[in-house]
């Protein structure tokens, strides 16, 4: 895949959390629907009035809330990414709120927009994330001289430099 290929190594690792993320939230939903709906008049379920708010609910609770308290949803926790903000800290409620409002109107496209903005940026940003001031991260690197594999400070990893504890080199 043309996108994959591109200069961001986690681009793969973005994408299929996002998939694993939405489909955990959708299975919510539909049980929400199930059973706070109404059966209606083609068979189905439906959510009205109050009730309806349950679906962005859980999707403030998946996904702004999990991101701000702990860093990363369970699509992110698979892949080992995490949500920060440009400092390296924590992103606020605030912040990982602003970086999934475009979300809906992402997925209409497929991802696409997100694949190609973070493929094509500098730092790897979803559009989201540029009007959040939040990237997201991968905390794992190896030495560049001697190799050595290490997980990272998600301060070193914004500052794109560490030291290496074993052969003491800057990277």
């Amino acid at each position: 895949m043309i996108l994959i290929l591109g200069k961001n190594k986690f681009l793969a690792q973005r994408y299929f959390s996002n998939v694993i993320d939405y489909s955990i939230y959708l299975g919510l939903v539909a049980i929400c629907i199930y059973t706070l709906g109404e059966t209606n008049d083609a068979g189905g379920f439906s959510l009205t009035g109050p009730k309806a708010l349950a679906m962005p609910l859980l999707w403030i609770l998946y996904f702004p809330v999990c991101e701000s308290v702990f860093r990363q949803t369970f699509g992110k926790k698979v892949f080992h990414l995490y949500v920060i903000d440009s400092r390296g800290e924590s992103a606020s409620i605030v912040q990982t709120f602003l970086r999934h409002v475009l979300d809906f109107f992402e997925l209409m496209f497929m991802g696409l927009p997100s694949l190609l903005s973070i493929n094509y940026s500098d730092k790897n940003l979803r559009i989201g994330d540029r009007m959040a001031d939040t990237r997201v991260i991968s905390p794992f690197a190896a030495c560049r001289f001697c190799g050595v594999e290490l997980e990272l400070t998600s301060k070193e990893v914004v500052n794109n430099m560490f030291i290496c504890p074993k052969c003491g080199e800057v990277n």
